[in-house]
């Protein structure tokens, strides 16, 4: 689950501005300082043209739209393997989930490196419950390297209001059940109508929430009170680079990478730096640290 948020290189932040106000994170020190100038929930930013609001779907949701995969073709099996574009390092299934538009359930699709087929549980959970979204036997298309599934209607019974979801394990090809870290997405955009003859899965309830100990069911990562500020002659005209952050439970870093460059390698390569080893806040999802990513941007200014 991704959040942006800014860092202005060179500038200091008093001690009485390093809280956390009404959303807006000002948490620094050493000559930087960090802001959430949107409280925005991003999962990614595809890399190229476009506003970040045209560019947010790193992951799939974009692809869920009416469920298409139902009724598009096939890719050529012979077509290229390509790097997969959802690689992170917590689970190589992920999971999108989006309303339909009538109101009569969710569509979910799931995506993976590699795969004829898929058995997986999705775990889906409101605002009181938690439920388990069994499905089995799906046929995956695409490139080698790059695996869809085909769409699938969730109805529940009765109507429930999902509030985020995870990929609970997974069996690719009929082989050994695998489980991943919670590594949990909010309920996506309203999607179209689904096709007739989408398969049909019914969501079973696993557990009650209860009463949470802590204030809210999901905490984005937050900083720490260690990253430091770029220092160099990196030229008189201001930059900026944006980065990818994978952050363990622990709120260590498991991998970065640059998803926007500033042109300039010492920026960017610092940067990179600064984040591999800064101690993040863990996400928490229902008060327990979880895995997830952030998108950081550091702007450079002489």
């Amino acid at each position: 689950m991704q959040h942006r948020y800014e860092l202005v290189v060179g500038k200091t932040v008093p001690p009485e501005d390093r809280a956390c106000l009404g959303g807006r994170f000002r948490l620094g020190g050493h000559e930087a300082s960090y802001s959430s100038p949107s409280g925005e929930i991003l999962r990614g930013e595809v890399p190229g043209a476009g506003t970040p609001e045209e560019k947010k779907m790193l992951r799939p949701s974009a692809v869920l739209v009416a469920l298409a995969l139902l009724s598009a073709p096939a890719r050529a099996a012979d077509a290229p393997a390509v790097a997969w574009q959802y690689d992170n390092p917590f689970c190589p299934v992920v999971a999108q989930v989006a309303p339909l538009a009538d109101g009569s359930g969710y569509g979910l699709q799931l995506y993976a490196a590699s795969g004829r087929t898929i058995d997986a549980h999705v775990t889906l959970v409101s605002d009181s419950d938690a439920y388990d979204a069994h499905v089995a036997n799906l046929p995956f298309t695409g490139s080698p390297g790059d695996r869809e599934s085909e769409g699938v209607i969730l109805k529940f019974v009765p109507a429930v209001g999902v509030k985020y979801f995870f990929v609970d394990s997974y069996v690719l090809d009929g082989g050994a059940s695998m489980t991943c870290p919670s590594y949990v997405f909010p309920m996506d955009r309203q999607i179209s109508d689904s096709p007739a003859g989408a398969p049909v899965v019914t969501p079973q309830r696993v557990q009650s929430i209860g009463k949470l100990a802590c204030a809210q069911m999901y905490q984005p990562i937050q900083y720490g009170r260690d990253m430091y500020s770029v220092m160099g002659p990196y030229g008189n005209k201001p930059l900026s680079v944006t980065i990818l952050a994978y952050v363990d439970s622990d709120g260590r870093v498991l991998r970065d990478k640059v998803t926007s460059t500033s042109g300039v390698f010492g920026v960017d390569s610092t940067a990179m730096g600064i984040i591999q080893i800064h101690n993040f806040v863990p996400a928490r999802f229902l008060c327990t640290p979880v895995v997830g990513e952030v998108e950081i941007r550091l702007d450079y200014e002489p």
